[in-house]
């Protein structure tokens, strides 16, 4: 097999050869002594079939070396294209495979017999040649390809950096291709990165929440299946369970630090693809025969299967009762939880605490019966099933998705939520109204929330607590009843900020608006900030999706289901109309901003389908039409 220092020499005069042109490759192919020429026949005689000592009389080189020996300067690209291609198959061959023996065990070795200890200075050489090659890109792969595959395979171990960077391998992640090719028998190349060098696995993680942050109106499930460098890295992280299990550590760190709503929804999001690659494969482009060997489920959630597949199911109030069932404390502090946790899993599927918090204000409802009884305006048409059962479980999944570490805060959190649920039940009258407003109810159900001390991610304060702040859209989603305009839009504007402020404000001025006008003017305009108009134009969208997924469950007619989302949206598009137009006042550019198209896009797909009101209407197609003025061409 060729020495390191022959394919060295080779590398070295390859670049030597792209730096200078073809103006010394005949008078150095022409003599024996330099170094390419040393090169070239030593590569030569170790890639030549020996057969009992004797010359076979076959060589490797042989079309190379012919090649090279014209002296027209036309054949300069395809003497470079030879080399590269030489230099390619000498470290794809160069793989060893030997038994070491100690201490009478043996232990099997692999590793390349061309990249041991000079590996990083072979790496340098060649990212110089990489950068050469930019312009015949195929030539860049193949040698990128082989380098970093040889390097993977070196048994030596490699010099780390301060921060424990591989410091030979981290020189080419800049080449990695945005789109790995998948073949069945090969390792892609990102995966050999992130073992190689773990910090670029964080790189490649915190690139997507950087976007994420920068343009907070992605739809994230879509945008992880359509772009192409996202993708990849999906399905990188299927055929990886133990770097998927490293991914979803890091994203789950991060959101115990920082709360933020952008972490959450990329860690919800990224289980969500993962999942769905190992269900459906070839959609994602993964090979049949390669699909076939992927691990089951349980690789990349150890100890979680059961739990899973729930989470992964339906959102039926028969789970929900499983689930309230396996809600068990945590014996650890909570700064502590990592993904190996139940809790830590069941955030990763957000829907579910958005549908405990429908059923807890429910009585007992499905979202059907509350769609047929609140159409019907009858408070008794359908008897609710298991009242009691139902709001308990609901009651218990949300306690411990809020505190998930302490038993006594759990208990006592579980009958602080079913008794604001109870008297939101009890001001009910009989002809479906209630007797105390929806903002009232929030208020209670906050400051039974705000009595306990509970610390669900390391985030400072309840109100600036994420998961907390969700639980409130129960009283909007599951209340069977009439909630005002009014109300919804300042019960998403509390979820979305954790701001009360205006809620008191509007009951002082006994829910008062100018005759005619479908516009509060309890929250004007101006008043939102822009991170508060940011999170509120959010909220509306994603929950707006989480309806969507909660109706597929619930409803039997595909008519009902989108009646009731409808109601929804009617409902919340006055709020969501304020914000939008907020970051117009502060986004609006000459050219436009990026932020403002994610929203035209995503408006667009929200649209109402049904019947409108009138004054609704006026509004959304005013603000779609500021959008288009703002996108359109001059």
């Amino acid at each position: 097999m060729s020495s390191p220092s022959a394919v060295a020499d080779l590398l070295a005069a390859l670049s030597y050869r792209l730096e200078n042109g073809n103006r010394f490759l005949e008078e150095e192919l022409n003599e024996s002594s330099s170094s390419m020429g040393r090169a070239i026949s030593e590569l030569n005689r170790s890639l030549t079939l020996d057969t009992s000592g004797e010359d076979s009389g076959f060589s490797v080189l042989e079309a190379t070396m012919s090649l090279m020996c014209f002296k027209a300067p036309q054949v300069f690209d395809s003497a470079i294209e030879f080399l590269v291609k030489t230099i390619v198959s000498v470290l794809s061959s160069s793989s060893s495979c030997k038994v070491i023996r100690s201490h009478n065990e043996e232990t099997l070795q692999f590793g390349s017999s061309s990249l041991p200890c000079c590996s990083e200075e072979l790496i340098e050489i060649s990212k110089g040649i990489i950068d050469k090659l930019g312009a015949n890109g195929g030539l860049a792969t193949l040698l990128f390809q082989a380098v970093v595959r040889s390097a993977a395979s070196t048994s030596c171990k490699a010099r780390k950096s301060a921060d424990g960077r591989n410091m030979g391998v981290s020189k080419l992640v800049a080449y990695l291709p945005r789109e790995s090719f998948i073949e069945n028998d090969k390792i892609p190349l990102r995966i050999l990165f992130w073992y190689q060098d773990p910090l670029s696995l964080k790189e490649d993680v915190s690139r997507i929440l950087k976007d994420v942050v920068e343009r907070p109106f992605l739809c994230l499930n879509k945008e992880l299946f359509e772009r192409a460098e996202w993708r990849d890295i999906v399905v990188c992280l299927a055929l990886s369970p133990s770097m998927f299990i490293s991914a979803r550590a890091l994203l789950h760190k991060w959101f115990l630090l920082t709360g933020l709503a952008s972490v959450f929804e990329l860690l919800a999001a990224l289980v969500s693809a993962v999942v769905d690659t190992v269900s459906r494969p070839t959609l994602w482009g993964i090979p049949m025969e390669l699909a076939s060997m992927l691990p089951f489920s349980d690789a990349y959630f150890p100890h979680q299967c059961q739990f899973l597949r729930i989470l992964a199911g339906p959102l039926t109030s028969h789970s929900l009762l499983t689930l309230a069932h396996n809600c068990k404390p945590t014996p650890i502090k909570v700064q502590a939880l990592d993904g190996k946790t139940q809790w830590s899993l069941a955030i990763n599927f957000p829907d579910w605490l958005y549908f405990a918090s429908a059923m807890l204000f429910s009585g007992g409802s499905s979202l059907e019966n509350i769609h047929h009884r609140y159409a019907s305006q009858v408070g008794n048409s359908i008897q609710p099933c298991d009242v009691e059962g139902l709001s308990v479980a609901a009651a218990t999944y949300i306690a411990w998705i809020l505190s998930p570490a302490s038993g006594t805060i759990q208990e006592s959190l579980t009958k602080s939520l079913i008794s604001v649920s109870e008297m939101s039940r009890r001001s009910e009258t009989t002809t479906g109204k209630r007797k105390k407003p929806a903002s009232s109810i929030v208020d209670d159900l906050v400051r039974e929330l705000d009595s306990h001390n509970m610390q669900p991610s390391s985030s400072t304060s309840l109100q600036n607590n994420l998961l907390v702040r969700r639980v409130v859209t129960g009283v909007l989603i599951g209340s069977p009843f009439t909630v005002s305009d009014e109300e919804y839009e300042l019960v998403l504007h509390y979820a979305a900020t954790g701001k009360r402020l205006a809620a008191k404000k509007l009951r002082s001025n006994g829910f008062k608006q100018a005759k005619g006008s479908s516009k509060t003017t309890m929250l004007p305009s101006n008043e939102i900030t822009e991170e508060e108009a940011i999170e509120g134009t959010r909220l509306v969208f994603n929950l707006t999706d989480t309806l969507e997924s909660m109706c597929v469950s619930s409803f039997e007619a595909e008519e009902d289901a989108q009646e009731f989302i409808n109601q929804f949206k009617l409902r919340s598009s006055k709020y969501l109309v304020k914000c939008i137009d907020r970051m117009i006042q502060l986004h609006c550019e000459e050219d436009g901003d990026l932020i403002l198209n994610d929203i035209n896009i995503r408006l667009e797909q929200w649209s109402i389908k049904g019947p409108e009101d009138p004054q609704l209407k006026e509004d959304l197609d005013t603000i779609a039409a500021k959008l288009a003025f703002i996108f359109s061409p001059l």
